[in-house]
């Protein structure tokens, strides 16, 4: 069994925002899980594959990856 995440880079560090397990996941979770994905992507945030050290940036949702959200950087 795969334990997958998404992690997120926030002001408080390092924060995990969602976890499943790749085997027994429902289909209606894992539509749950796509659709907060694509929310934080619309509002900026990158997305990098993080599954075994690959750090890739990915552009859809992968149920299959750790994924970690990066938020887009602004000056002041």
């Amino acid at each position: 069994m795969a334990q997958r995440k998404i992690r997120m880079l926030c002001a408080g560090g390092d924060k995990t925002l969602m976890e499943w397990d790749t085997q027994t996941i429902s289909p209606d979770h894992l539509e749950e899980i796509e659709a907060e994905f694509n929310h934080k992507v619309k509002q900026g945030f990158f997305a990098a594959d993080v599954t075994d050290g690959k750090n890739t940036i990915i552009q859809r949702f992968d149920p299959q990856a750790d994924i970690l959200l990066i938020p887009r950087v602004q000056g002041g």
